[in-house]
């Protein structure tokens, strides 16, 4: 996620805090002091913030806990787990894939919210002995158990994609066996809930609670764009199942030799062509590729003298497909590395190039087709087999 702060691994996965949560753990802070206050009178006027600032912390080690019982479930089922992002709606798991079965769906669903309720039944047999006793440790135990609490039971909601709509998807696939009816059912719900949300923050904001009223219809925005979003990404995965790269890419990319230099390519292909950026070979092998950008780093009284070669990006630090790679597999790379094109390679030759440009043409034109479904099985490519 952009504008966050890496802190580490744990079990191999990356955790990072977005600027957005240093946010809510201020507002956080500020409502657990103004609300310790009246239910904890006589402690010192710095004691009440600092015991906000200790729960609102803690309160982001559950939702860590939570995100993590996610991610190692996903990498149980072999589901690669990128990163987990702390940020003003909680937390999100970077896991890399859709679950390829309703069973595995629903196990890597279910767990979070099982995870936060065990949490907040911890955090209340801890509190028991201290009811009563007025400390700090009371107050924050006594918070931790009820927003643990609270968060299991929200992200069991069924509204798609909050765990307890992604629950409900997993037994609507089980029963139906069809995984784009289950998400366009679970979207319709989430965007059900948002809706309510947005609704009774907007009551609650002119009934005079501003800030909760805000609060539930941001809530609610958000929901809304994460089902219509996950619902959209669910239908092109589904349309492009048994899609390959070959199928989409353009096998005639504009490649320049290495050795030219970056004044010939201006003159004789950026220029007349209008080209961005090009594939760059070196004989019949690729070696990298030369953007807009790459030039306009070498001084312009230095281009009749530099060879493409050594201002281009070296191939070892691109990211090149084979023609033969599921097309949703590379659109995952796409959206982690944020790349718009990717060059298509074949024992070290250029067969091709892949652009989001040529995707959108590709969806385009089964639009207007009527082909909203995957390929029917005549027109997938034969499985390789080993001889």
């Amino acid at each position: 996620m952009p504008g966050s702060i890496h802190l580490g691994k744990i079990a191999g996965i990356e955790i990072d805090i977005n600027y957005t949560w240093i946010i809510i753990v201020v507002l956080i802070t500020w409502s657990l002091a103004t609300q310790f206050m009246l239910v904890y009178p006589g402690w010192g006027a710095a004691t009440y913030w600092i015991v906000g600032f200790i729960a609102a912390v803690l309160l982001f080690v559950s939702v860590l806990l939570h995100e993590l019982g996610h991610s190692l479930v996903a990498r149980a089922e072999g589901i690669p787990v990128k990163s987990i992002t702390l940020f003003i709606f909680g937390g999100v798991s970077n896991i890399e894939r859709e679950p390829q079965s309703a069973g595995k769906e629903f196990w890597m669903a279910i767990v979070g919210p099982v995870v936060s309720i065990v949490l907040g039944i911890i955090a209340f047999l801890l509190y028991l002995p201290l009811a009563r006793s007025g400390s700090p440790l009371e107050a924050i135990l006594s918070y931790l158990a009820i927003a643990n609490i609270l968060l299991g039971i929200f992200n069991l909601i069924p509204g798609f994609p909050l765990d307890g709509g992604r629950v409900l998807r997993s037994i609507i696939w089980k029963i139906s066996g069809n995984l784009r009816q289950a998400t366009r059912i679970a979207s319709v719900v989430g965007e059900i809930v948002a809706v309510i949300f947005i609704l009774i923050g907007v009551w609650v904001f002119f009934a005079g609670n501003v800030f909760s009223g805000i609060w539930l219809g941001f809530i609610g925005w958000f929901l809304l764009n994460a089902a219509r979003t996950a619902n959209s990404q669910v239908m092109l995965e589904s349309m492009f199942k048994g899609v390959t790269v070959s199928q989409v890419m353009n096998p005639n990319p504009v490649t320049v030799p290495a050795n030219i230099s970056l004044q010939r390519l201006v003159d004789d292909y950026f220029l007349p062509q209008g080209l961005r950026s090009a594939l760059v070979v070196q004989g019949e092998q690729f070696v990298g590729l030369i953007t807009l950008n790459d030039i306009r780093r070498i001084p312009r009284d230095q281009w009749a003298q530099t060879p493409v070669g050594m201002a281009m990006i070296p191939v070892d630090r691109l990211h090149a497909v084979s023609p033969t790679q599921n097309l949703n597999d590379v659109l995952s790379l796409m959206a982690n590395q944020d790349v718009n094109q990717l060059p298509v390679v074949q024992n070290g030759r250029v067969v091709g190039i892949l652009s989001r440009d040529s995707i959108i043409r590709y969806i385009e034109v089964r639009r207007s087709l009527g082909l909203h479904a995957a390929p029917p099985k005549s027109q997938q490519p034969p499985q390789q087999r080993a001889a």
